[in-house]
């Protein structure tokens, strides 16, 4: 529950919930089990349907946010496919240009 600058959240823990009041601005995050949505039962949608549909504006149309350069990523290099009896070759490419050993 937001009230002025301050919010109220509800987590959950080990045997309960905890009740934490911050201050703005803040971030909170959730997991699962708040993100899945609930089922309506057949009562509740058959009264959203004689409800009235309330059709809000939109706010603005100047975007709020800019871009300020787009570029692709570089290529990647083609596969190298050496023979299972060139073994020196193989350490010497993964020394030298993949640099993993």
């Amino acid at each position: 529950d937001m009230s002025g600058t301050t919010a109220t959240l509800e987590r959950e823990i080990e045997g309960g919930k905890e009740i934490v009041q911050v201050t703005a601005p803040f971030v909170a995050s959730c997991q699962q089990p708040m993100c899945e949505p609930r089922i309506p039962n057949m009562r509740g949608i058959m009264t959203a349907r004689t409800k009235p549909l309330k059709v809000v504006p939109a706010v603005g149309d100047a975007p709020r946010t800019q871009v300020a350069a787009f570029a692709l990523p570089p290529k990647k290099q083609g596969v190298k496919l050496i023979d299972a009896a060139n073994a020196g070759e193989l350490i010497k490419l993964l020394r030298n240009e993949a640099k993993v050993i």
